[in-house]
């Protein structure tokens, strides 16, 4: 029941945003709203992880299933994808998701190296 009650929680969120975002005419999809909301509310404190927590990971976890019609969708197209304009567009895909998985490795780095100087400056090790 508490899984259910998260994934609702979630849901409820989802819609506030595409109320707004019709209501308010905003060029933003509804789903992101939605998204920032639920971010100002976890940075306020108004809501906690913890009480997300479950549903979330229960989400991440059948995450990929939502990407299998995508997938198959993408063959119906075969024949396009297959001419210049087709190529041009997956090279632009492809170079796309490189620049962000390279710059997302190098922001985790940065992070990372962050953390662990301010670990090492404040004396508190995970170590211990």
């Amino acid at each position: 029941m508490k899984l259910l009650i998260q994934v609702a929680v979630f849901y409820f969120i989802y819609k506030i945003g595409v109320v707004l975002q019709s209501t308010l005419e905003v060029p933003v999809p509804g789903s992101i709203i939605g998204m920032v909301l639920l971010l100002v509310l976890l940075l306020t404190g108004l809501m906690k992880e913890r009480y997300l927590q479950g549903g979330a990971n229960l989400l991440l976890f059948y995450l990929p299933l939502f990407f299998v019609p995508a997938t198959v969708g993408v063959m119906n197209h075969f024949g396009f994808l297959s001419k210049t304009e087709g190529l041009i567009m997956l090279l632009a895909l492809l170079t796309g998701t490189i620049m962000v998985l390279v710059s997302s490795g190098l922001v985790a780095q940065k992070t990372a190296a962050s953390v662990d100087n301010k670990a090492e400056a404040t004396g508190v090790m995970d170590d211990e």
